[in-house]
């Protein structure tokens, strides 16, 4: 018999790396990015605080968020020059026949994206959905010429954005992602 064994519900598990999609910013994202590692979609909330001391010895009597922000990291397996270009927040973006081309250097505005995680989950019909109403590029997205399959490691942090895709107003406490999940 097994033990320290929690109570749980099997419909709220999930497992797999779903789907990202891509978009101009203020409209819902449609390009799939496409095959991603095995690791997956990671969504990292970040919140940083400062705390309110008093009396002596002092102690916290009350903390408030200072700092707020979320970052998405995934890594993709295909080429796509159109991908490379939003990784990267800048670049130009050619394809012609057989030929796509990305080109790099100079440009100071970043481009700003629409973000859309879609997961299914193990109980059957039931969804995850993440939603990052606005993002910019998060670093430098290495193009790894390994001996496995070749790699691009994207990350997007995400900005305000005052209203969803649809033009409805976000409450202050909904600027910077939602989650949503169908059962």
């Amino acid at each position: 018999m097994s033990l320290n064994v929690p109570t749980f519900t099997t419909t709220n598990f999930s497992f797999g790396p779903g789907r990202l999609f891509l978009g101009v910013v203020g409209t819902t994202p449609t390009v799939d990015v496409g095959a991603i590692t095995e690791d997956g979609i990671k969504i990292n909330p970040e919140n940083q605080t400062k705390d309110i001391f008093q009396g002596n010895p002092k102690q916290i009597v009350y903390t408030y968020n200072q700092q707020q922000g979320v970052v998405l990291d995934c890594v993709g397996i295909e080429w796509n020059v159109t991908n490379l270009a939003y990784a990267m927040g800048a670049g130009n973006t050619t394809s012609s026949g057989a030929t796509d081309t990305y080109a790099f250097g100079g440009g100071a505005i970043t481009t700003r994206v629409a973000l859309h995680v879609q997961h299914y989950m193990a109980a059957p019909a039931d969804t995850l959905d993440a939603y990052i109403w606005t993002a910019v590029s998060n670093g430098s997205p290495a193009i790894d010429f390994s001996h496995d399959e070749h790699s691009f490691p994207y990350s997007w942090k995400a900005q305000r954005s005052t209203t969803n895709w649809v033009g409805d107003t976000l409450a202050a406490d909904e600027e910077l992602m939602q989650i949503v999940r169908t059962k």
